[in-house]
């Protein structure tokens, strides 16, 4: 007869032992969600920089963050770094994931830190992509695409109830004066700002599946991407017009090429509709641009920006290696010193421009690299999925949006702006194979089903 201390042992302490592990899991997967759900909010309000009473005329705030915005961006120090110390080994994959170019990038910018003509400003800059960039990946490596897309779509829906209503009720404040006299801007800087996320805002909100019976949830969906077509119009943003129609057109245009068999094949019909698109944009389609732009008062130059570019390319090739700092273009007095127009010139209105006057030509040239290698593998991607599949859409459309939209406005990449952690999450590429390290063999499977 066996003597051991086990078989002396109550038999309900036994027998209760699995279940306390269990709930100590349960406390622990419940305390982890929470983490990373406040993270992951965080990252996205701050990235908007939406605010009560920011100013109607943009040259009186530029350049101003409001404390509570700078509150909330110092608060996911914390938040970001009690995560590690939970899931310490799923960080440490995340890292050794990354692509080699995003290494190389990263050595770009410390090397144009170190040469910058503002150390300060490039590494107060640097800390805040860092931990706008950190939240949605690391929710996204925790949850898988569709799930947060789910939560970025809550969000938009949010968004666009709460910019509907702090102008109805705010209109002193949401809607602009100066030159943008009688452009709506929401709780945002500027209305440009506005036009940008409820462009993208709209196609983040197509569903995601059919569907025969319609919920309070679809209900509020539809009626966000109804708001955020009136706050289009409202903004009277050109640039968001086209953005949407071109978004449109894209996400069901993937729709017709993720039926076709063999990702080469896929791939060539890739490069034959990239070659379409271009034909069509240089002929048809600036015609098009051109009214839109006439019908608010503006024209194909956009507003002047080619008269900033004209001032800006020669400083490029003063510095074309390491560039003039990290971040460096987005200061407003840094515009100052540099742009001399008939009216100030608060942006570069170009992010491959400001790109290369931040951080260098080379950088530059990496950054957009990797985007568009990212874009083209996700385009000729299928996954079997449906949601997985409808998922890759819209990170198509996201990527797709914001390396046209950066030829027009700037802060689009590698800036703590409006789309960055959308952009973040678009260009993640782990996928169910990474989220089935952490699961048991019988959960792994369902991961596939969320990439």
């Amino acid at each position: 007869m066996s003597t051991s201390f086990d078989s002396y042992q109550p038999i309900g302490l036994q027998r209760h032992r699995p279940r306390a592990r269990a709930q100590y899991r349960i406390r622990r997967e419940t305390l982890v969600r929470i983490l990373l759900s406040a993270i992951f909010y965080i990252s996205l309000w701050r990235a908007t920089g939406m605010w009560y009473g920011l100013p109607a005329d943009f040259q009186e705030g530029v350049g101003k963050d409001p404390m509570p915005m700078r509150l909330l961006l110092m608060s996911l120090v914390p938040l970001i770094g009690l995560y590690c110390l939970l899931e310490p080994r799923r960080v440490v994959e995340l890292l050794r994931s990354a692509s080699p170019l995003l290494g190389i990038v990263c050595l770009c910018v410390f090397l144009s830190i170190a040469f910058s003509v503002s150390v300060t400003a490039s590494i107060r800059a640097l800390v805040a992509v860092a931990l706008l960039t950190a939240g949605p990946l690391l929710y996204r490596a925790r949850y898988g695409a569709v799930d947060t897309f789910e939560s970025l779509a809550k969000f938009a829906i949010a968004t666009a109830f709460i910019n509907i209503l702090y102008t109805a009720a705010f209109p002193r404040f949401a809607v602009m004066r100066g030159s943008y006299a009688g452009m709506v801007k929401g709780a945002f800087y500027h209305k440009n700002m506005l036009g940008q996320f409820s462009a993208i805002n709209f196609i983040l909100l197509l569903p995601a599946l059919p569907m025969w019976r319609l919920r309070y949830y679809d209900l509020l969906r539809w009626a966000a991407m109804l708001l955020y077509l009136v706050l289009i119009v409202l903004a009277k943003s050109s640039t968001a017009i086209i953005l949407l129609s071109i978004g449109i057109a894209v996400y069901y245009g993937m729709s017709w090429i993720q039926r076709f068999p063999g990702r080469i094949f896929r791939s060539f019909v890739v490069l034959l509709a990239f070659a379409l698109l271009g034909f069509v944009v240089s002929v048809a389609l600036m015609g098009v641009a051109q009214a839109i732009a006439e019908s608010f008062g503006k024209d194909l130059t956009l507003s002047g920006r080619t008269n900033v570019w004209e001032q800006l390319l020669p400083l490029i090739y003063e510095r074309p290696l390491t560039g003039w700092g990290f971040a460096l273009f987005r200061q407003p007095d840094i515009m100052e010193q540099y742009v001399r127009l008939t009216w100030d010139a608060q942006s570069t209105h170009n992010t491959y421009i400001e790109l290369a006057l931040n951080m260098g030509i080379p950088a530059t040239i990496i950054w957009t690299s990797f985007v568009v290698v990212r874009l083209v593998a996700k385009m000729t991607s299928s996954p079997l999925n449906r949601a997985l599949a409808i998922t890759k859409r819209k990170e198509v459309v996201i990527i797709l949006l914001i390396l046209i939209g950066a030829f027009t406005e700037a802060g689009m990449m590698l800036a703590p702006f409006i789309l960055w952690p959308h952009t973040v999450i678009a260009l993640s590429s782990l996928g169910p194979e990474f989220l089935s390290r952490f699961r048991k063999p019988n959960q792994a499977g369902a991961q596939h089903a969320s990439g």
